[in-house]
């Protein structure tokens, strides 16, 4: 090899070394992501921006949001245990369905207690129960009387099969002891829709989705599932005034890294979290959304293992079988 061969390869080594070492290189490989199991403009998608905006105001950390849509968000908690547990990946998950998606789907082998750790609880919200003209019902139990009359008649619209609307509808079936139908839809607009008409007595689903429609005229709010009143439904019962404890239920958006992250790395994430989950602007952003921001990165674990231990039931309530 000559002289002038061996300098030109120190010299491209040198080059090669100076870029990976330079700030712009540096920003580009180590930048955390953040994957979301869902479309863009959806929900989950819109919390995951607006953590990560509030982030980078707050922490002036910059994270890159990944849209991993499918599977009913598997596909993002599948890439989140394929990822190194570095802290450097995390995922935005609802938390009901990181709980029920080893019960819904037989590929879904993880556990949603050991394989994740939680680093902070991001919005909650609880799901709600509506009536339209078709029952006439005004409260949980003029509907129960109007089903048992009308045995054929009654049923309840959800977002689809196998979400969690599907399984609070089969423990309030249990609750109510009744018959009821379930119809699903492929969303909640449509859902609601179907009911206005009178299609279909009453549908499950989230309060925000819910929110505008109360009060005019068509739709009657029969109770919340969250442990709170609704604000933005002060008149609404919550499912334990109206008598039904057990389908007391709140969903929420956890931000999650894979379980083996370094602590240290945990508890920088948890610090930046309750940054982002204090600050007025965030706070405002998902008021805006219809969320409640409850904040706290403490015994989430607890937390999922509570949650998922009491979809677990409602799962089984529904008879539900699991798909491959």
């Amino acid at each position: 090899m000559s002289l002038r061969f061996r300098s030109l390869i120190r010299l491209v080594l040198a080059l090669a070394v100076a870029g990976a070492c330079s700030p712009g290189y540096a920003q580009q490989s180590v930048n955390p992501r953040i994957l979301v199991g869902f479309p863009a403009g959806g929900a989950p998608d819109a919390i995951a921006r607006a953590f990560a905006e509030h982030l980078r105001q707050t922490s002036e950390l910059t994270v890159v949001v990944d849209n991993r849509p499918g599977a009913a968000g598997k596909i993002a908690i599948d890439a989140l245990l394929a990822a190194p547990a570095d802290g450097l990946t995390l995922a935005v998950v609802p938390s009901t369905m990181l709980g029920l998606l080893p019960h819904i789907m037989k590929s879904a082998r993880y556990d949603a207690v050991l394989d994740v750790q939680g680093v902070g609880n991001l919005a909650e919200y609880g799901f709600g129960i509506a009536a339209g003209p078709a029952s006439g019902a005004t409260d949980i139990a003029s509907y129960r009387a109007w089903a048992a009359a009308n045995p054929k008649q009654s049923g309840f619209a959800t977002p689809g099969i196998g979400t969690p609307q599907h399984f609070l509808g089969a423990q309030l079936q249990k609750a109510l002891n009744i018959e009821m139908a379930h119809v699903p839809y492929k969303g909640g607009a449509l859902a609601i829709n179907d009911v206005i008409g009178g299609q279909v007595p009453i549908l499950i689903s989230t309060e925000q989705l819910l929110v505008p429609y109360e009060g005019k005229g068509r739709l009657r709010m029969l109770m919340v599932t969250s442990r709170e009143r609704n604000p933005r439904l002060p008149d609404v019962p919550t499912a334990r005034e109206a008598g039904l404890p057990q389908l007391e239920a709140n969903d929420w958006f956890g931000l999650f890294v894979k379980a083996g992250t370094p602590q240290a790395k945990l508890e920088e994430w948890r610090a930046a979290a309750r940054k982002v989950l204090q600050s007025p602007g965030y706070r405002e952003a998902l008021s805006k959304m219809g969320y409640k921001v409850a904040g706290g990165d403490a015994d989430l674990t607890k937390q999922v293992a509570a949650d998922q231990a009491a979809w677990t039931e409602r799962f089984r309530l529904s008879g539900f079988k699991a798909a491959e």
